[in-house]
């Protein structure tokens, strides 16, 4: 079986909680089998009034079914009961299961730049397309309690008539090939209506972020003319999709009715015989919208497997082939409620380790060779050599878009790189990528983002550091003081990507976060160009001392002159080490 289909995604996520999958089918068979209880006691009331039209010791006969169907409701309200909690669990775990692995895919990418530059899109694709692949296997409970019920529906009018049945059969089956026959375009309709979704959604977010130079440059009716355009693309594509799925139900509505019709045409010369009883045809009528119901609920789960495939395969493209076949296995997921906020730990959370352990064998030079980066455009860096060793500091300079970040981000394995050789003290490694991680190695990025949490959960993502660890680093950068001077400390909120901060305050802890976590290797991306010059010199005086003194090493990008006067070595993208 392909691990990466969408029937293989489906067989893992019923296997989350098999338990809690055969629990709420059982519910659901009772819930839609009760109707065939019912249906069978009003049958038996019926037929005996017929034959004992007078009454005579008739309320001793059906007194029982009485009875059986008052007890048959009460069993059936609690089964719903149960059925809603259970369905709300199932979708709290097939949902995240699938988002939890989804991050852990993410994370394990190689190249995860394009996945950061579009993240706007891979929300939308985990806010959407996740409970859109999941739906068919929450609703697979149900539709398994509507067919046992209509296998017992079947069975009772087969007995009770098999030709009438027939009739009744012929219409629907019809109705279920042509579905068959659609399948194509009920994937296909789908895929054009999530296309336009994505199209609509990127238009919105460039316009929102070129808000301020559309104003300015007089764009904003042409800019306006343009969305407006979009959105009626997107009305259309959605109107397509909605239309097709009520031309589905309308023509089941329709074999319904000649359904009905071919009953009544079979019945009338029976029941004008007397060869028919009254309880008899109202057992066809009451099968008769069951067996309507179950068409539609089969057709529903089989139009909504087709839609989910096409978010399933929206899902893959951003989660990437070789962590597909993780995605919908189950999770250490956080149970609800458990936790009554996020911004202070409980003692008995599992957090991940401080990295307060020194790696096993001290940081002694690392070798790079022939390292190349070369982007689709043909733009990138070729060839590129040098040789770093404890306590120096490396600083790459050139001009704008020489190339200097793409060394970083290649080493560390955000766009494609290759190299001729890369030696960690003196080592070759299969997984290079791996090195430049945490305990190792630590970054700061140009491009490093805070998040919509406190200064504190900023500093540590969820690490077991503790206040004093924290203000010892922010200290280190300049920042301590002015942190403790805010109304909530180190619980002060730092607002979406660091809005409640002004640029040098959120380069400042981006900084800390890195200084937190004593690597070997420190590498820099102009994490300091929002600094003033004093402020700058300070935090490279203590990072030159933390190297010496714990014998690693940096690699820094930029072109700052207080940067190259600290360097060991500067090498120009393009030139040569000095």
């Amino acid at each position: 079986m392909n691990k990466n289909s969408y029937r293989d995604f489906f067989l893992r996520t019923i296997k989350i909680r098999p338990w809690l999958t055969l629990f709420s089918i059982f519910l659901n068979i009772y819930i839609f089998c009760y109707a065939a209880v019912n249906i069978s006691c009003l049958r038996w009331i019926l037929n005996s009034l017929q034959e004992n039209i007078r009454g005579q010791g008739i309320l001793s006969v059906i007194w029982p079914c009485f009875l059986i169907m008052a007890v048959n409701g009460v069993l059936r309200c609690l089964c719903i009961k149960g059925s809603a909690y259970t369905d709300v669990l199932r979708s709290y775990y097939y949902q995240d299961s699938l988002r939890l692995q989804f991050f852990k895919g993410l994370l394990k990418n190689d190249y995860i730049k394009e996945k950061a530059v579009n993240s706007g899109k891979v929300f939308e694709r985990l806010d959407d397309d996740v409970p859109a692949a999941t739906f068919p296997v929450e609703l697979l409970t149900e539709v398994t309690g509507y067919v046992v019920y209509t296998l017992a529906a079947i069975g009772s009018l087969l007995l009770v008539n098999w030709k009438i049945t027939l009739f009744i059969f012929l219409p629907l089956s019809l109705c279920l090939f042509l579905i068959k026959k659609l399948s194509g375009k009920i994937g296909e309709s789908r895929k054009k209506n999530r296309a336009m979704h994505d199209f609509a959604s990127d238009t919105l977010s460039d316009i929102t972020t070129a808000v301020l130079s559309i104003k300015t440059m007089g764009g904003k009716k042409s800019v306006l003319r343009r969305y407006d355009s979009v959105l009626e693309q997107r009305t259309k594509t959605q109107v397509k999709d909605t239309l097709f799925q009520s031309g589905v139900n309308a023509a089941v509505d329709i074999a319904s009715v000649i359904c009905v019709a071919a009953m009544m045409a079979g019945v009338a010369g029976l029941m004008r015989a007397g060869r028919f009883p009254l309880g008899d045809f109202s057992i066809f009528i009451c099968y008769l919208d069951t067996l309507n119901d179950c068409i539609l609920r089969i057709i529903e789960l089989y139009t909504e497997t087709k839609k989910a495939e096409v978010s399933w395969q929206r899902i893959r493209e951003s989660a990437g082939d070789k962590n597909t076949a993780v995605l919908g296995q189950t999770g250490n997921l956080i149970l609800a409620g458990a936790q009554k906020s996020n911004l202070t730990p409980k003692e008995t959370a599992d957090l991940p380790p401080a990295f307060s352990a020194r790696p096993a064998e001290p940081f002694r030079q690392l070798d790079v060779k022939a390292l190349s980066c070369i982007y689709e455009d043909g733009r990138g860096i070729r060839d590129v050599d040098f040789t770093l060793r404890a306590g120096e500091i490396l600083v790459l300079t050139g001009p704008v878009a020489s190339g200097k970040s793409s060394v970083l981000h290649a080493l560390l394995g955000i766009v494609p790189g290759t190299f001729e050789e890369l030696l960690w003290n003196g080592e070759k490694t299969e997984e290079p990528f791996s090195l430049f991680q945490l305990p190792n190695a630590a970054v700061c990025l140009q491009n490093s983002h805070l998040l919509n949490a406190t200064i504190r959960e900023n500093l540590t993502l969820g690490r077991d550091f503790s206040d004093e660890s924290c203000l010892e680093a922010l200290n280190d950068c300049c920042i301590a003081e002015e942190v403790m001077h805010m109304p909530d400390g180190l619980g002060t909120l730092a607002g979406e990507n660091g809005i409640m901060l002004s640029g040098g305050q959120k380069q400042r802890i981006l900084l800390a976060r890195m200084l937190l976590t004593h690597p070997r290797l420190y590498l820099l991306d102009d994490a300091t160009s929002a600094l003033d010059g004093k402020t700058e010199r300070k935090i490279l005086k203590t990072l030159r001392e933390r190297i010496r003194r714990d014998n690693g090493a940096a690699v820094i990008v930029s072109d700052s002159d207080n940067v190259k006067a600290m360097a060991d070595r500067i090498l120009s993208i393009g030139g040569n080490a000095s």
